[in-house]
Parts: structure tokens; sequence; C-alpha cells
């Protein structure tokens, strides 16, 4: 990772790089950027011979009515030339920005196919929003600056090496000198640029800051602390403060770049002067004609133009350059093949039998399982109970094939789990974690997780019978085409805390998997929505291999037999009746808790608290 990390790309390998991209999933933009090309760079080369032509036509004596045709005719080419030129335009703007969206798709889909501890970690986290930039701000976005500003420079290239042409048929000297001066307003252009560059880190770390603040300031659902804890003015002065620093930061480069541009100007006034002073005395010399002065002139004043924006838009490639290599970067991580193992779960007969054999895991350099081993027998309903960091939601990650044991084997039904594809493996899990990952789509899409056209409606009411919803959900005419949340539909459906895991069990419930994982699903639930939500997990998992995983120890009742971990080690395991009698760390904890729960029942009782 850190040989990745150290990994440089060149502008133009960049550039090319995203062209490439291009072409792949939208020729369309290659083609109609060449021709954007040739149109553009026609359009105002034949646009100088207009004046030409007119005055050449107006010392010819040539008839009014030709004279008028002509022009007419060379107009109305300029006018078709300009519209095809503005429709090209317009419909490469648009196809190459909806394009953004499939990048997007595109780099959400690469982090699920690196290795899960590899996403879960913080420096690829932040390499993924780093490669993020490169498409989520607009036409700002480097996906839409490659393209925009490529087409620009080579439009300007192109103009340039023509009106070159022009002004070499006056003199080659002068075409050289005037090649001279733009070369040197563009060593002031890039020192401009090589500054703001150098303030970038520090850039980005004021707008880190104030888009943080500001998202805080504009989030509903901080909204009660701030106003109880009285935090506006707090936060209103970390704003200010922050964009002073960044207001501070930007005069900086804007007095950098008003120098450079004032140095730019001086240069172009000196140079024009020089040009139009030697076009005049070659008229007044009779070495040039009277429209000669008139092409020469309009040259000259496009050529200053056109190496201007030469180098804005090289400055623009160069700062798309950056998010381009973050986004190279994380694309060329290395992925994790999901369909590649010697054994397939057909192999296995339900229940399944999960051993942890020697399983030694260190999360972040720093050990966590050292020689693991526990045995989850057939059909048995198994709890992991510990306080927080003991190792429970990762020995659950290790199960499902999301992280790889430093040394031992995994097995279930007597096979080494890194023999299955891991596209197989996943099939044998329905796990409910703490966090209730529901999205804006339809109740059926979320029950199956797959398009509405695939759900199994019979299986889905089933499932939702079995976790105890199908009569609220008739109650209140809910279907499998309503919505869930308000996110995207106004009538969205919201569910309750409990409600929330009553519908994740029906999920789970609807995979049908042959192994049960609940990890630590009601850590937000009140101890009697807590203990129905088990009661309808027991009733669920009868013909199951269930692990049950949590802080609280409400689920141990209904479970088989209990595992106690603290620190990686299992420091007591048997079934609850046993573990009270033995008077340990399980019976401590869980006396705590009952007293805890008594002490809040007097209360609700002799205090008349609500329960709502």
């Amino acid at each position: 990772m850190n040989k990745q990390a150290r990994k440089r790309y060149s502008l133009i390998g960049n550039v090319l790089y995203f062209w490439r991209l291009f072409w792949q999933n939208e020729p369309s933009v290659v083609v109609l950027s060449a021709v954007e090309i040739l149109l553009a760079a026609a359009v105002p080369f034949v646009g100088i011979w207009l004046p030409k032509l007119t005055i050449d036509l107006v010392m010819s004596n040539v008839p009014v009515s030709k004279m008028l045709c002509a022009m007419l005719a060379f107009s109305a080419g300029m006018f078709f030339l300009y519209g095809v030129y503005h429709a090209v335009s317009r419909g490469k703007y648009h196809i190459y920005n909806m394009q953004r969206t499939n990048f997007m798709a595109g780099l959400f889909l690469k982090s699920l196919r690196i290795k899960y501890a590899d996403a879960e970690s913080g420096e690829i986290k932040q390499k993924y929003w780093k490669a993020m930039r490169a498409f989520d701000s607009g036409d700002w976005s480097a996906s839409s600056k490659v393209v925009s500003d490529t087409v620009q420079l080579v439009i300007n290239l192109l103009c340039f090496l023509l009106y070159s042409t022009v002004l070499g048929t006056l003199s080659i000297p002068l075409a050289a000198a005037l090649t001279g001066v733009s070369f040197l307003g563009y060593l002031i252009q890039m020192y401009e640029i090589r500054f703001e560059e150098g303030l970038h880190d520090e850039m980005a770390r004021h707008d880190k800051h104030y888009y943080y603040l500001s998202s805080a300031m504009g989030d509903t659902s901080a909204a009660k602390d701030i106003r109880i804890f009285g935090m506006d003015k707090w936060l209103r002065k970390l704003l200010n403060q922050t964009l002073e620093e960044k207001c501070t930061l930007q005069r900086r480069i804007q007095n950098r770049k008003t120098v450079c541009e004032q140095m730019t100007f001086f240069l172009s006034v000196i140079r024009d002067l020089a040009v139009y002073g030697y076009l005049i005395s070659q008229v007044l010399q009779e070495a040039i004609a009277v429209s000669d002065f008139v092409l020469y002139f309009g040259a000259v004043t496009g050529f200053s133009g056109f190496v201007s924006s030469m180098m804005e838009g090289f400055a623009g490639l160069r700062e798309a350059s950056g998010t381009i290599s973050e986004y190279r970067s994380y694309m060329e991580l290395a992925e994790q093949d999901e369909n590649t193992g010697s054994r397939h779960i057909s192999e296995l007969t339900n229940p399944l039998e999960i051993e942890f054999h020697n399983v030694s895991f260190s999360y972040q350099e720093k050990p966590l399982f050292e020689h693991f081993n526990l045995t989850i027998h057939a059909g048995e309903k198994l709890a992991v109970v510990g306080v927080n960091g003991a190792g429970k939601t990762t020995l659950v990650k290790l199960l499902c094939g999301l992280y790889e044991p430093d040394e031992g084997e995994i097995r279930i039904g007597g096979i080494d789990i890194r023999c299955f594809p891991k596209s197989e493996l996943y099939q044998l899990f329905s796990i409910v974690f703490q966090e209730p990952f529901i999205l804006p789509v339809t109740i059926g899409e979320n029950l199956s997780m797959q398009k509405a056209g695939k759900l199994d409606e019979q299986k889905a009411w089933e499932a939702l019978e079995r976790a105890g919803l199908k009569q609220v959900f008739e109650e209140k005419q809910i279907d499998m085409d309503s919505f869930m949340k308000k996110t995207l539909m106004e009538n969205g459906v919201e569910l309750s805390g409990g409600q929330q895991q009553r519908f994740l069990l029906a999920r789970a419930l609807y995979k049908e998997a042959p192994v049960m994982i609940l990890d630590e699903p009601t850590a937000a639930l009140d101890p009697i929505a807590e203990s129905e939500v088990y009661e309808c997990y027991r009733n669920s998992c009868k013909d199951k291999t269930a692990l049950f995983i949590s802080h609280r120890l409400a689920s141990t009742r209904f479970s088989d037999r209990i595992v106690m971990l603290e620190q990686g080690k299992m420091v007591e395991a048997g079934t609850h009746e046993e573990l009270m009698q033995k008077g340990g760390a399980y019976a401590q904890m869980y006396q705590v808790q009952s007293n805890y729960y008594a002490e809040r029942e007097d209360y609700c009782i002799d205090g008349n608290e609500s329960n709502e």
C-alpha cells in the first residue's frame, strides 16, 4: 500500500487516462470534441479573412451585386459553421457531464471489490473521498475540466499555429519575436500557477474546516444539541474564523495573480504597439496593401488571446491532474476475487457447525485474537457477550470472511471458509447489524435487496409475519410498493426503532440463509422492546445455527450457550445458570444490568415516568 501511495502520475498521463475512459464508456465525447476543435479553429481563422475580402472586393471595382452575393455567401458559410459548432459544443457538454455519474458509480463499485479490511481503514477511506473530488464539483470537476480544458487548449494551440502562418507571410522574424514574447508571458503565468499550487494543501485544510462547519450548522439532526447547549454563537465564531483564514489565503493568491496579470498586460501592450507600428510603417512604405494590414492586424490581436487561453487551459489541467492522480491511485488498488474457490456451499448440510481453530488476528497491528478456539454446534443458539472492544464484532467479520485471520482456520461444516468463493460464502449468512441499513426505495426492494421485478411477494409477506410486522403494515395500508423513508418520497414509511429491527429481521428471514447472526441489533432499544425483539429472533431461528452478539445480556436467556469475551479471549463459557452459579465476570455483569433494569422499573412506577 505504501508503494501505491508513492506512485506518481504525469499530467499528460492523467489527461490521456481520462480520455481513454471516455472513449471506452462514451466515445461520442471524443468524436464531438474532435469536431468541435476543427470548427472552433476554423471559425475565427476564416473570420479574419472577411475584412480583407471586403476591402479587396471594394478596391477591385467589382459590381455591387456580385460583391453583395460574395459577402452573403461568405457570411452564410460563417453562420453555418458557427451554428454547427455551437450545437456540437452543447451536445458534448451534456454528454460528458452525465458521464460523471457513471464514473462516481464506478468508484463506489470499486470500493466493494477491494478487501473489506482495506475499505474500512482510515487511509483508504481518505483516498476514496479524495478520489470522489474528481466528480463532485460540477463543471469544476476534474472529469469535466479534462474535456473542456483539453479542447480549449488544443483549439487555441491550433489557432496559434494558423495565425503564425499568416504572420509568417509578413515576416518570419516578427512571428518568432511574437512567439518569444508569448513564451515570456507563459513563464509569468506559470510563476503564478506554481505559487497557487504551493498553497493547495493549506487551502484544502481551510476548505475541509469550512465545509464541515457549514454542514454541521445545516444538519437538522444536530439542531436539538445546538439549541439546548447554546452552540450557535460559538459555531458562528468558528465559521467566521475559518472564512477569514480562507479569505486571507485567497487574497494572497489574488494579489499574486493581479501582479502577474499586470505584467502580462504590460507585455501585451508593448508587443501590440510594436507590431502595429511595424504594420503602419509597412503600409506607408506600400510594402503591404490596406487589406493585408487589416488581415495582419486581426491576426496579431487574436494571437495574444490564444496564448493567454492556452495558459489558462494548461493551468486548469494541472489543477485537475492532482485529483485525477487520487482517482487513479484508488482505482488501481488490488481487488479481491470473490468467485475463486475450490469448494462450494452445495457440499454443506444444514444446520451448520462452525469452528474457530487457533485463530489469530491483529487489528491495525495490535493483536486482538491469539490462538482463539470456539465451536458453535450445528443448530446451536450461541450468545457472545462482553464489553465494548472485547472483539465481538470482529469475530463476526472473521466468520463472514470480511477479515482474513493472520493464523489458524475458520471452518464451516469442517471446511476452511477460505476454500469457498466469497460470493458463495456470503450466501450462508443472514445478518442484522446494530446500524439499520434501510434504503429510500420500496418495501419489497428493501426486503429482497433486489429490483422490484425479482421480489417473491408471498415469501416477503411471510417474512414480515414471522417478524411480527405484517399486521402493522396491513393496518397502515403499507404494501410492497410503498416507499420507505421520507428522503425521496413525502409519504415514505418511517418505522420506530423496534419496528426497524423487526423489519431487518424480516429481511434476514427472506434471505433464508442457514446461519443467523445478530450483531448488537437492539443497542438503541429500551429493555422491554429489546426483550420483544429477541423473543421474535428466537422463534425465527429454530432451524438455524444462530449467533447473538451483545454487550447487554437480554439475549442470553434465549441462548443454548453463552461465551464471554474480554480483549479477544474467551474467559467464560456455559449456560446462563452455569455462569451465574460460577459467580464470575458474567454473573457480575448480569447482576449490574439486572439491578439497573429493576431500578428503571421502580422509577417508572413510583416516579410516573412516561413510557413514550
